[in-house]
């Protein structure tokens, strides 16, 4: 019988090592991970609009430009609308638990169920969530910052990382990367310009409607209108809540308010501003954003339609690569 020996190798040996330590580094620093994978996003839907300001102004003008112009928004709803989103939560969620306990169709655990009672009563939570919202703003800012040096050091970066491929295969990997940066960039910019016209609108068929509350509702069903697919779903179901309890007509206008507004994105604000940028199947889709969410929770599944879009590029790339080292 033949014998085959395996001789130890050191080198074999010390790449297990390596790959074990780069993965547990990597598990440790995974909200560092996601923080920098967030910025490098928002970094490459923004740079577009910096270059081409950056033609007529200083880069740091530009830089400054684009990111206030953003900011600056979020910044003026929150001086208007945020104190008043914060006198009437308390009562929201006053109202919200009494027309649970009353809804005909309610499980008999939810009526039960207080949630003012539970909030007084387990102040670990109310200190978790204002821990959460600690970190919650110490990344954002964190997020910030990076995607500004990201922007202000693009090219030199995008030059770094093209001097590792070979040079006869950097025309390719530039197109490529150039198409990636389009498609993530315009599901960005498009999908943060979708959420400010859902809670618009929301808002303001909810106050023609006479809803109570209408300012969280409106801010949360837009706040999920971030998330493809299931966040206008998820969006719907409070102001669904308190419109059932006013009345079954009451209801079914605020559900029919969702509904089409629903469809007039999926048929006509979505395609318009999307312009075929993501083009993928209804299944597919779905598929993405369970995975995301599943890896990186909110954040995973916000970006998790970019990336699957931007996956039939980079494998067509491995395909002709192959074909060309044939």
């Amino acid at each position: 019988m033949e014998r085959h020996e395996h001789p130890f190798s050191w080198e074999a040996l010390q790449r297990i090592v390596l790959m074990g330590l780069v993965v547990l580094l990597a598990w440790r620093l995974g909200e560092v991970f996601v923080d920098i994978l967030i910025a490098m996003v928002l970094a490459a839907a923004l740079y577009p609009l910096v270059h081409s300001l950056n033609k007529k102004l200083p880069l740091i003008v530009s830089i400054l430009i684009v990111l206030f112009s953003f900011v600056i928004p979020i910044a003026v709803f929150a001086y208007f609308f945020i104190p008043s989103f914060v006198r009437e939560f308390p009562g929201f969620i006053t109202s919200l638990d009494k027309t649970i306990s009353q809804l005909p169709f309610a499980p008999h655990a939810w009526k039960n169920f207080d949630i003012v009672q539970y909030l007084q009563t387990n102040s670990a939570v109310l200190l978790y969530s204002t821990e959460s919202i600690l970190l919650t703003i110490i990344s954002t800012i964190t997020v910030a910052i990076l995607t500004f040096y990201f922007i202000f050091d693009f090219q030199r970066l995008f030059d770094l990382f093209m001097n590792l491929i070979p040079s006869r295969e950097q025309p390719k990997v530039r197109a490529v990367l150039r198409e990636v940066a389009v498609v993530t960039g315009q599901y960005i910019r498009g999908n943060l310009l979708i959420s400010l016209i859902c809670g618009g609108i929301l808002l303001t068929g909810l106050l023609i409607l006479g809803i109570p509350y209408a300012l969280p509702l409106a801010l949360f069903a837009a706040i999920l209108d971030l998330l493809p697919l299931v966040g206008g779903t998820i969006g719907a179901i409070p102001a669904l809540i308190i419109s059932f309890g006013i009345s079954p007509t009451t209801g079914f206008l605020v559900l029919a308010l969702h509904l089409a507004y629903q469809e007039a994105e999926n048929a006509i604000i979505s395609p318009a501003i999307y312009n075929k940028a993501l083009n993928l199947s209804p299944a597919l889709s779905f598929l993405s954003v369970i995975i995301g969410g599943s890896l990186f929770g909110i954040v995973g599944a916000f970006l998790a339609l970019p990336v699957a879009a931007s996956l039939p590029v980079v494998i067509k790339y491995k395909e002709d690569y192959e074909k060309r080292n044939e």
